[in-house]
Parts: structure tokens; sequence; C-alpha cells
């Protein structure tokens, strides 16, 4: 009669109660180690680590005045313009001269000093008392120095706070071939702007930006070593001097926090 070996096998294993019984493999081991171990380092990294919190907004580099729109006290038909966009002006000077309804020459005057950011108007064309002959960016400010204002939107600007550092990556300076410009926040604003607020600022160049926003304003670190005379997250930065006007995206650090407490949103 012949046995199958299984069959052999089966009929010993009860006389066998006082075998070692294998668990598990060497290597299966090892897994469920290194299993533990990164589960063990990720719930310690999640409550003892930290996460930089930051907020992102879009913004200009600027004056402390801001722009402002040189407006025509009266209506008529403008002859000649004299200001171009790049332009300087001072105040009092005239920009523009034009016929009234009455066929009297009137000039236009700006009562700002600044750079000529647009010019709304030209030869021939018909305006009304208020139209819009120029944008300038201002001057005048008694503490004139360029800096960068963004417009936060409003239900993350609550954790800014005065010094707190701004990385600036700025249109016209690829921040890949350049770096980013370096800031701190010098102001926010205690409430949104409004809409009027918001184009009295910007000269009624409100274009991509929506929604409630509150000002904050970043004054730029100084660097005599670099050739715009800013610091950057470079050695040099750009190699070229700023200009006013140029688009920038902020990134404001507002503090650091543990893992748990950014997955449960607190």
């Amino acid at each position: 009669m012949n046995f199958r070996f299984k069959a052999l096998q089966a009929a010993r294993e009860p006389d066998e109660l006082d075998a070692p019984t294998l668990l598990a493999r060497p290597r299966g081991w090892i897994a469920v180690l290194s299993v533990l171990i990164v589960t063990v380092g990720a719930g310690v990294w999640a409550f003892a680590g930290t996460l930089p919190r930051t907020v992102t907004a879009t913004g200009v580099l600027t004056h402390p005045g801001g722009v402002s729109v040189v407006q025509s006290l009266y209506a008529g038909q403008v002859r000649h313009v004299w200001a171009a966009p790049g332009g300087l002006v001072r105040a009092g000077q005239p920009v523009a001269d034009l016929v009234d309804t009455l066929g009297r020459s009137r000039q236009v005057t700006s009562p700002y000093a600044g750079a000529v950011v647009n010019v709304s108007v030209s030869g021939g064309q018909v305006i009304e008392i208020g139209g819009e002959v120029l944008t300038v960016e201002r001057t005048d400010a008694p503490d004139d120095r360029l800096l960068a204002m963004l417009f936060v939107p409003a239900d993350v600007a609550v954790g800014i706070t005065r010094g707190q550092p701004v990385d600036l990556a700025v249109s016209s300076a690829p921040p890949a071939a350049f770096g980013v410009l370096k800031g701190r926040v010098t102001s926010v604003g205690a409430y949104p702007l409004s809409t009027a607020a918001l184009a009295a600022l910007l000269g009624g160049q409100t274009a991509g930006i929506s929604g409630s926003v509150r000002l904050v304003v970043v004054d730029l670190v100084r660097d005599t070593t670099t050739p715009s005379g800013y610091g950057w997250s470079t050695r040099t930065g750009f190699p070229h001097p700023l200009q006013s006007q140029a688009k920038v995206s902020g990134t404001i650090t507002l503090g650091s926090q543990s893992p748990i407490r950014f997955v449960l949103g607190r």
C-alpha cells in the first residue's frame, strides 16, 4: 500500500506538540520593525516638529504716496498735453491746456510731484469737468522711499503683525535667476479697503484684485553691497536699480506650528 508524503506528515503532527512554531520569517520581522520605527517617528514629528505658517498676497512696488489721478477743473477740448509716461512732473506744473465751452484757454496743472504712470487724454479730445488727464505716482511724501504694498485677503490677514519677515518675488526680476527680495511688515490696515480707497492707491488700476482686502505695507531691507541697494535671498540679487510699479507676490512668515495642529486647523 502506498501513502502520500503529505498524509504521513499530517499524521505525525499531533505527536510533535512540543516542537517550536515559526510565526514569521526573519525578513518579516525586519519589515514589521521598519514600519514600527517609521510610525513612531511620524508620531513624534507630528507633535514635536514644526511647519512654517505663511500668507501669500499680490501687490506692487511703489512709493508711500501711492498713485493719484490729475483731473481737469474745466470742460472743453484738449489742445496740448505736455506730459508723457515715464516723465516727471512738479507740483503746480502745467500738464495740458484746453479750450473751455466759452472759448477761453485753460491750463490743467498737477497738484502732485512724481512720475507720470499714464496719460489718459490726447489733443482734440473733449473732456468734462473732473475728467482724468494723468496718473501720477507721487514722490512728494516726507519719507519718500521704495516699498511694497500688498493686498491681503481680509480673512487671512488677522495674524499679520509689524516686523514679520516677507519674501517678495518681483515680476521684473525672476526669482529663479535673482532670488527673492527681502522685506519686513511695517503696517497692517485695521479695516478692509473700500473700492474707492483701493482705486485711489492704484490710480484706478485694480484689475486682478477682488474681494475684501487689507493693505499691508512692507519696507524693503537695505543692503549697500548689492547693485539694487536692497537685500535678496541670493548674494547679489537683481543687478539693476528697482523700478516702481513692478508687480510683486509676497510671502509673509507668521511663525510656525506643529504638524498635528496644522492638520486639525488650530
